[in-house]
Order: structure tokens, then C-alpha cells, then sequence
């Protein structure tokens, strides 16, 4: 038995998921640059990283929004929390 709508949720959930993928990766490679290059190449480094990370993320948010969304469907903030908690873990990991 199908449920309308399932089949959009689920596609928009992988894309979320890829998403959360390429922010772990991306995290990982800022760290390594910071550990294991000089001050003035880690940045250099961070800041291509972040690029295609940014890229990346705006390539992700415009394929979830070209998927017909059902009214009420909304990307949770707990989802949001979680990924600046991430983010501020390594950030603090670095120092």
C-alpha cells in the first residue's frame, strides 16, 4: 500500500542526508588542514573547503525545493540544531 506524498519525503530526506554527509566531510577536511598545514595554507585550505561545501549545499537546497513539497512539510530545527551543534564540536575540537 503507497501513501501519497512517501515517496517525495523520502526523496527529500536523502537529499538531507547527503547534505549532512558532505557537512562531515567537509568538517573533516577543515581539521586536518589546521592540524597538519601551515597557518597560512590551512586557511587557504578552509576556505576552498568551505566553497564547495556552500556549493554543495546550495546545489542540495535547490534539488529538495524542485520536489513537490506536501503543505505542512517543513525541515525540522532539531535537524538545524544538530548540524551547528556538529559544527561548533569541531570548531572547538581545533582549538
Amino acid at each position: 500500500m503507497t501513501v501519497p506524498g512517501l515517496q517525495i519525503e523520502r526523496t527529500q530526506l536523502s537529499w538531507r542526508r547527503t547534505l549532512v554527509s558532505l557537512t562531515a566531510v567537509a568538517l573533516l577536511l577543515a581539521r586536518l588542514a589546521a592540524v597538519h598545514l601551515t597557518p597560512g595554507r590551512a586557511a587557504w585550505t578552509i576556505a576552498a573547503v568551505g566553497l564547495v561545501w556552500a556549493a554543495a549545499a546550495g546545489l542540495v537546497r535547490r534539488r529538495i525545493r524542485s520536489v513537490v513539497t506536501p503543505i505542512g512539510r517543513e525541515l525540522p530545527a532539531l535537524v538545524t540544531l544538530i548540524l551547528l551543534y556538529c559544527a561548533m564540536g569541531t570548531l572547538l575540537l581545533m582549538s
